[in-house]
């Protein structure tokens, strides 16, 4: 089976870190349909775990940005008309960024102020709700629109056999108005995804769900009084792990490389940059 899947250009309060929920609940079908409905129980916690490194070549010279974030997300869902309602709130956030020729940043969840609210449609397709109040050192680190988009991943909308594919494009901007994170710019995505088999862990079935795709990133970012451009193609592969049963994401890992450009008003030339990345999310055991 092979499904194509678009996501369309979205407004900013449509949602783009992190990233992705649960086949239909309350059938009797065997195996469910690999869709996204309220899930069994309706609520979760999920730790997250990200590193990611930017090198930035200037004076001939590599500079290195190393961003590492370790963070705790409650979810509740509720049932939409077609599919789920997602709330979302960060519970613990521990992020530092190590800045060339500058002192550590460090970010806390005090840095997010509010819930995360959006909804998934049977497929994954994601419409932003309301947003969290994030400060501007944490920007980066928890967006709300990409989270909205990318957390869970897309799914088919129908039973699916080992070897069966379908592809997903997302597109949308951010104006920078929904979390007052200062920053904006556009992203698109195109992955491709395979349901490679069952596995089991901890006694628990799931379905292993393999993607790798492409995404490119434009955006602005205001930053100390510093204005920062920036460019990324990225090229990303990961896997995700699926309990059918209960509807529900059980991991997702993500790994992205890629190279770009950055632009800073104080320096008259674009320096280009290197990027790497791995992306953990768990689902925590009751």
């Amino acid at each position: 089976m092979s499904v194509r899947m678009h996501r369309g250009a979205l407004s900013p309060l449509a949602t783009a870190l992190m990233l992705p929920l649960v086949a239909c609940g309350g059938g009797s079908t065997s195996p469910p349909a690999l869709a996204y409905g309220l899930p069994t129980p309706a609520e979760a916690t999920y730790d997250v775990l990200d590193t990611a490194t930017i090198s930035i070549q200037a004076l001939g010279q590599s500079l290195d940005l190393r961003v590492e974030s370790s963070a705790v997300y409650d979810l509740a869902f509720a049932r939409a008309d077609d599919g789920v309602t997602v709330t979302l709130t960060v519970a613990d956030l521990d992020a530092t960024l190590a800045v060339p020729m500058a002192g550590p940043i460090t970010v806390d969840e005090s840095s997010v102020s509010g819930d995360l609210v959006f909804t998934l449609d049977r497929r994954g397709d994601a419409a932003l709700v309301s947003a969290p109040e994030v400060d501007e050192a944490a920007g980066q680190l928890v967006p709300p629109l990409q989270i909205a988009h990318s957390f869970f991943p897309a799914l088919p909308g129908a039973t699916v056999q080992p070897g069966d594919t379908w592809a997903d494009t997302i597109s949308y901007e951010d104006t920078g108005d929904a979390a007052g994170t200062g920053t904006v710019g556009l992203q698109r995505s195109v992955l491709e995804y395979a349901a490679v088999g069952d596995t089991v862990i901890a006694g628990r079935p799931l379905l292993q769900i393999a993607f790798n795709g492409t995404s490119e990133i434009r955006q602005t970012i205001s930053m100390q009084g510093m204005e920062i451009e920036q460019s990324t193609d990225l090229r990303l592969t990961g896997h995700v792990l699926w309990d059918q049963q209960a509807g529900l994401m059980f991991e997702r890992v993500t790994t992205s490389t890629g190279e770009g450009n950055v632009r800073v008003a104080t320096m008259p030339a674009e320096l280009p940059t290197r990027f790497q990345s791995v992306s953990r999310v768990s689902l925590r055991p009751e």
